[in-house]
């Protein structure tokens, strides 16, 4: 290959967490372990019970297994946003 094109690392495209949905934050990798942060791409902030737009509350972490990378277990840890419908008062997750 004479002239090779290169792109720019990308974990999220590497880790094909796009496919998920999710886009990585942060990394921390342990000689025995992966973990890597992530979060939604997309934001759902509509109440599903009376349609109302919700407040964002505060965040929820989720620990989730993924295919190991590098003959290493990985987890990712996903932020995900919990909202408040200021009409009707129910709470959900993103």
């Amino acid at each position: 290959m004479l002239h090779p094109t290169f792109a720019t690392p990308d974990l999220t495209t590497f880790c094909r967490l796009d496919e998920l949905g999710l886009v990585a934050v942060g990394q921390l990798i342990e000689p025995d372990r992966a973990t890597i942060e992530c979060r939604p791409v997309e934001t759902d902030p509509w109440c599903r019970r009376c349609g109302s737009e919700g407040v964002p509350r505060d965040t929820v972490t989720r620990r989730l297994a993924h295919e190991p990378f590098g003959h290493r277990p990985t987890t990712l840890l996903v932020r995900v946003r919990r909202y408040r419908c200021g009409h009707c008062r129910r709470t959900w997750r993103q």
